[in-house]
């Protein structure tokens, strides 16, 4: 893979004035039980190239999995035709040359590819056998697990060479139950869709170790018996109340109101798929009012072990800590070399690609909230009247990404600082700095935890990225929920 770098960046032309290549072998692992139903393992592994160039200010990108000389010439040829056929004439900045030479792996304790298959079956299938014990009403139990391997290198013309191997391990429970009138749905460790590649649950750069550490088997039973439960609960109701939110359905929201809108690519209006619109705009960074002076975030790709984390970004930038909110107002932006350059700013490292065959993009990595000084027992005990929600179901949010609705997959009344009934189809809806501008109060560095995410849509053709989300409880004040 280094030769391979080395020679296609031996065969660009002199009018390339800059060009990056990377050489990825990703390696996949799904390991997938249902009930009733046989395991099921699917596995892939893909090697390629992917080669930018840079003349007269206009990009070409071109990939390829021929790694043979003819499938070389042919992709240098495709990617420099292109920049050459734009006409030239563009002003792209990349700002400080990265010429950094280096070799990292992320860490784990147990390498999820020397596990035996059957190891992995065995415990997906404990955990559907306590998923089932709830009763004839649960109708689907699936339990799955994933496992990826990126090995990469990166190197370009300004000097940079680049050898990272990243390893990933995640694993997840859902259970959808039904008596003929209504289904309801529970997820564990949270409610990440299998539709969206295949993966399901809470994901980190680790081990095995990581999807030991979940709980699937333990937590099975609850979830089915709350998935029961939730067919004879009581609709949310439909009032201006107090909400108080899980780190975890926080941590989606957090997703779609912070980390999305501060991509710099959206702030200067070249994404607009997928609600690709942004009310961060850059005439608002520094003064505009996000949430209360208790709210701050920021983007983090150097926490261990978070699914966003890695130690150099697909342009060589190294992985750092980015403030986006500090003290409720609005502050930065993550960015590529390119956007940074565009904002009079050097590059946060967050330009990153699906494989080897996608252009790289700006994208979220750990997206965090600073906890707080309260905890969730004592938000609770604080709210005479609200709901208590967690798990994120679904969500629908405007092409400015100001305005949203959630919904959850379950909920519970709050009277007189007391947690009571069950409650079923929770929601809740407001616009962005009216939401976490009625927050109060955030939990304590104790309840603070990374949620790994690895469905993060962005651009077209689809791209998927892995990310993390640190957050705590919060409790807002006067939400619409139940509509």
């Amino acid at each position: 893979m280094r030769d391979t770098a080395e020679i296609v960046l031996g065969l660009l032309p002199p009018d390339v004035k800059y060009g990056d290549i990377r050489v990825i072998r990703r390696t996949h692992e799904q390991v997938l039980v249902e009930l009733d139903g046989p395991g099921e393992v699917n596995y892939d592994d893909s090697l390629g190239l992917g080669l930018r160039v840079l003349i007269d200010g206009q990009w070409g990108f071109a990939a390829t999995h021929r790694l043979d000389p003819q499938g070389l010439d042919a992709v240098v040829a495709q990617a420099v035709g292109q920049a050459r056929a734009t006409g030239g004439g563009g002003h792209v900045v990349l700002g400080t040359p990265v010429t950094t030479r280096d070799t990292w792996s992320s860490p784990m304790d147990v390498d999820p590819f020397t596990v035996p298959l059957s190891t992995k079956l065995d415990l997906l299938a404990a955990t559907v056998k306590e998923a089932a014990t709830a009763g004839p009403l649960v109708q689907q139990i699936e339990a799955s697990m994933d496992f990826y391997r990126d090995e990469k290198v990166f190197a370009n013309t300004e000097g940079a060479l680049i050898e990272q191997t990243l390893t990933e391990s995640g694993g997840g429970l859902m259970v959808n139950a039904g008596d003929g009138n209504d289904v309801q749905r529970r997820s564990f460790p949270q409610g990440v869709p299998r539709q969206i590649r295949g993966q399901r649950g809470d994901f980190a750069t680790a081990g095995f170790e990581h999807v030991l550490s979940l709980g699937l088997v333990e937590n099975a039973a609850r979830v089915a018996a709350e998935a029961v439960e939730l067919l004879s609960a009581p609709q949310c109701p439909d009032e201006v109340t107090t909400l108080v939110a899980g780190s975890n359905q926080l941590a989606m929201v957090l997703h779609e109101c912070a980390g999305h809108p501060m991509e710099a690519d959206r702030a200067l209006g070249t994404e607009a798929s997928l609600a690709g619109g942004t009310y961060a705009t850059p005439e608002r960074r520094g003064n505009f009012r996000w949430g209360t002076p208790i709210v701050s975030a920021y983007a983090d790709a150097t926490i261990p072990g978070a699914l966003g984390s890695f130690k150099y970004d697909d342009e060589g930038t190294p992985s750092q800590r980015t403030q986006l909110v500090k003290d409720g107002i609005f502050l930065g932006y993550m960015s590529s070399r390119e956007y940074a350059g565009a904002l009079g700013l050097e590059s946060t490292g967050q330009a990153r690609a699906d494989g080897w065959q996608r252009l790289p993009l700006v994208r979220m990595t750990n997206i965090c909230l600073e906890p707080g000084e309260s905890s969730l027992a004592e938000m609770i005990d604080g709210t005479k009247r609200g709901i208590l929600v967690d798990i994120n179901r679904g969500f629908s949010i405007d092409d400015q990404r100001m305005n949203f609705r959630f919904q959850t997959e379950i909920g519970w009344e709050i009277k007189d600082g007391k947690v009571g009934r069950m409650l079923k189809n929770c929601t809740y809806q407001s616009d962005t700095p009216t939401f976490w501008g009625s927050l109060d109060a955030l939990g304590g560095p104790s309840e603070w935890r990374v949620h790994g995410v690895p469905s993060c849509n962005k651009g077209e053709p689809l791209q998927v990225a892995h990310v993390g989300h640190g957050t705590v409880p919060g409790r807002f004040r006067n939400v619409q929920v139940g509509r």
